[in-house]
């Protein structure tokens, strides 16, 4: 056992040491900052395109491109777990002892505080010091001194805790930090409109996985402000257990849907074209017109012996070496022969340029979308969110309440009593002066 001893020994003082904590600290610090200038599972070509290939291939070898799942950081993690573990067991029997053991120890040595003399005799003071004190502090004991009587009190012992409460609180954080690096994921897939999918391609190996049940897309919306910026895209996703609608919800940036730990963010959208056209026909010498509506491939009869036939959509149409946007392209049969049209979005009257008998036009359309969605599954969140909690709540008892011991020393004088008031409380020295004041003044 002794020998056991002195080869673990140099271990221990090794993960107990503060220093240990400060430098993997700061290494973290560093890591926290290098992770918010290099973005984290992006596509190589982003990071070639920021930083350059030599760059790139330093930070795929040292995955910085994925720090907070690498080894090194799953290391890290690992020694300041140790580390603070080691710290919180070697001193927590001491603790613990201190807090819930036998107390009422080293009252003969607390600091003068205050002192004041009385017409009454000791005996009379007895019952009014015991009140007061038995108000305020949680232990009260009698015990007879040299000087007279004495009464000594105390109360927050179990604040010593505090540290080791924080210790547990970052314990429980670290480890749930691990929990979500080792067995959660990060991923994204894009859902078109009135289509579902039930996998999702991860960010950090661009495999598919399985979500375990689908999502589909029910519909896509974007609103814009007066200048025609995008003021808002919101997408309405409903959750299928096989063939049963479990949840459907609209989500927005920053308010996401959560299904069984998934939580599915709005990330982005795009188009897949345009959809539900209807076409004007016009008769240029009676301006009568007729609309119809015309699904691609099909072939419509707008009058006697002419025929229209929606061949395709072009979403960025080049005409004369210039782009001219979104345009119907089809095929007019009229006498026996057919011409192809081109429709034009943005310009109403574009066809009028063929100079026929009838002039065609876009009447209408919708636009195709699909919505981006982000997908991430941490399973160490409900213990991050624990870890957390007890941080707060071992941060207030250790710097918002302390142990706080006060005695009153009861002494017969010439003309009555003599009452001398010593305490101690260390992380509120003002506290101590002005109550031995105050439980003086209330004996008067």
């Amino acid at each position: 056992m002794p020998a056991a001893q002195s080869i673990l020994s140099p271990v221990t003082d090794l993960f107990k040491s503060v220093r240990l904590t400060v430098a993997l600290l700061l290494m973290l610090a560093a890591t926290s900052i290098l992770g918010t200038v290099i973005p984290q599972n992006k596509h190589a070509s982003d990071y070639i395109q920021a930083f350059g290939e030599p760059l790139y291939r330093i930070f795929h070898i040292l995955d910085l491109t994925d720090m907070y799942g690498s080894w090194w950081f799953i290391l890290l993690i690992i020694l300041l777990t140790l580390n603070i573990t080691v710290c919180t067991v070697t001193r927590f029997r001491t603790t613990l002892k201190l807090s819930f053991g036998k107390g009422f120890k080293g009252f003969s040595s607390l600091p003068f505080q205050a002192e004041a003399a009385f017409e009454r005799a000791p005996q009379d003071l007895e019952a009014s010091v015991q009140t007061a004190l038995s108000s305020r502090f949680s232990s009260t004991r009698r015990v007879e001194s040299t000087d007279g009587i004495a009464f000594d009190a105390e109360k927050g012992r179990w604040s010593r805790m505090g540290a080791d409460v924080v210790h547990a609180g970052i314990l429980i954080l670290l480890a749930g930090a691990l929990v979500g690096s080792l067995f959660g994921y990060d991923g994204a897939v894009n859902v078109p409109e009135g289509e579902s999918v039930d996998t999702i391609m991860l960010r950090n190996t661009n495999e598919k996985m399985p979500l375990g049940f689908t999502v589909r897309c029910n519909d896509f919306s974007i609103s814009h402000y007066d200048t025609g910026s995008v003021k808002e895209y919101r997408s309405s996703l409903t959750v299928l257990e096989g063939d049963q609608e479990v949840l459907t919800r609209d989500i927005i940036v920053n308010k996401p849907l959560t299904y069984n730990g998934v939580t599915f963010y709005q990330s982005s959208y795009g188009s897949m074209g345009a959809k539900d056209f209807s076409f004007a026909f016009t008769e240029k010498a009676t301006g009568k017109t007729v609309t119809q509506s015309v699904d691609i491939g099909e072939t419509v009869s707008f009058a006697p012996g002419k025929t229209f036939t929606f061949d395709r959509y072009a979403s960025n149409h080049a005409f004369s070496g210039r782009s001219v946007g979104e345009a119907a392209i089809g095929t007019l049969t009229e006498g026996g022969s057919s011409k192809e049209v081109v429709l034009l979005s943005r310009f109403s009257n574009f066809d009028k340029m063929r100079k026929g008998d009838w002039i065609l036009s876009i009447a209408g359309h919708e636009h195709a979308y699909y919505t981006g969605l982000q997908v991430t599954y941490d399973p160490g969140v409900g213990l991050v969110y624990t870890g957390f909690l007890l941080m707060i709540a071992g941060c207030f008892v250790a710097f918002f309440t302390g142990h706080k011991k006060i005695r009153v020393t009861i002494a017969p004088a010439a003309q009555g009593s003599t009452v001398t008031v010593s305490g101690a409380a260390p992380k509120n020295k003002v506290w101590v002066t002005r109550y031995a004041r105050q439980l003086l003044s209330g004996l008067g």
